[in-house]
């Protein structure tokens, strides 16, 4: 007993800590933990398991009528620290700074592995409703990701009146979808079963991150200076733009939608759906010479879904056309 009246937290027992370093080293080689395994076998098992899952009861009652049947939740993480930046520190670097970008792909891709895992030890075919929160942890680039979405069974793969049907397994390692590949989607239960309806298929998640630097020019760094800096309003007596900071705006946009083109392409898919585009600013400053100049970051997060128009039958049904109806009247 503590000397404030509470209980102390009893030490690990031998049995528990050689568990946790089971767990540790499953997931230093980018698997999940061993408890979670387990749970999910279990759900594979069972032929209508009890499921939870982040489905509205209208994405449940669609997703059900579509063929999918949901079976768990399941989830993937990943905490990645950036490395040392070394040069691209530097005040006056202009363009991609790698260092800062790839501790997103990097944890990005591998909670989306850690995903597929639990999806397919579940036993399942596809994830749908995919959403993924981002977070930083202590310095500025270190990563923390979490993605979670609703495994499902493709009741049409299971028997057979499909083909292949409208669901495709990962590539293994990429975090992308590819021929015969477990389907992950960010796409919500309503869209899922719209895609179906047209005679679409889901390829996978496609994602990117880039973290561009911009230093500002001359003109710029007199209008931050003449308003007293960044806190200051800048300027003082004129409305001017940053076109430094636009221009990289742009820059960082081109940079993921190239990226995530180049994965869509890879798995086969003729569309992205994007579900994701978000960017940040972060502005800093320093002195050199008695003059005080700028610099910003600009980081452009894009994630989506890959798909393949015209890749199957149209299931359960084809989009009826539209009907106009009258009232005559008494």
């Amino acid at each position: 007993m503590s000397p404030f009246g509470r209980q102390r937290t009893p030490a690990p027992t031998e049995e528990e800590r050689r568990a946790a370093e089971v767990d540790l080293e499953r997931i230093r080689q980018g698997g999940i933990p061993l408890g979670a395994e387990e749970r999910l076998k279990r759900v594979a098992a069972a032929s209508e398991p009890f499921f939870t899952s982040d489905l509205t009861a209208k994405e449940y009652a669609l997703a059900q009528a579509s063929g999918l049947q949901p079976v768990a939740q399941v989830m993937g993480s990943s905490v990645v620290q950036h490395g040392w930046l070394g040069s691209q520190r530097a005040y006056y670097v202009s363009g991609e700074i790698p260092a800062l970008s790839e501790p997103w792909n990097l944890s990005r891709g591998r909670a989306f592995d850690r995903l597929a895992q639990e999806a397919e030890l579940a036993g399942a075919d596809g994830v749908i409703g995919i959403e993924m929160t981002a977070g930083s942890l202590g310095d500025a680039g270190n990563v923390e990701l979490v993605v979670f979405g609703t495994a499902v069974r493709d009741r049409t793969l299971r028997d057979g009146t499909l083909g292949d049907g409208g669901v495709h397994r990962r590539s293994s390692g990429t975090g992308v979808g590819g021929n015969g590949q477990l389907g992950m989607c960010t796409l919500s239960g309503q869209d899922v079963d719209k895609l179906r309806r047209i005679g679409a298929e889901v390829c996978g998640v496609v994602g990117h991150t880039t973290v561009l630097s911009v230093q500002l020019g001359a003109n710029s760094s007199w209008v931050m200076n003449a308003g007293g800096g960044m806190l200051g309003g800048g300027g003082a007596r004129m409305n001017m733009e940053i076109i430094e900071i636009s221009q990289a705006v742009y820059d960082a946009r081109d940079h993921v939608m190239r990226a995530v083109r180049q994965q869509a392409n890879a798995v086969g898919a003729n569309n992205i759906v994007i579900s994701t585009l978000r960017h940040t600013i972060e502005a800093h400053e320093y002195e050199q010479a008695g003059y005080r100049y700028y610099f910003f970051h600009v980081t452009m997060n894009v994630l989506g879904t890959a798909i393949r128009l015209g890749a199957r039958e149209p299931h359960p049904a084809p989009f009826a056309g539209p009907v106009m109806t009258m009232s005559l009247g008494a």
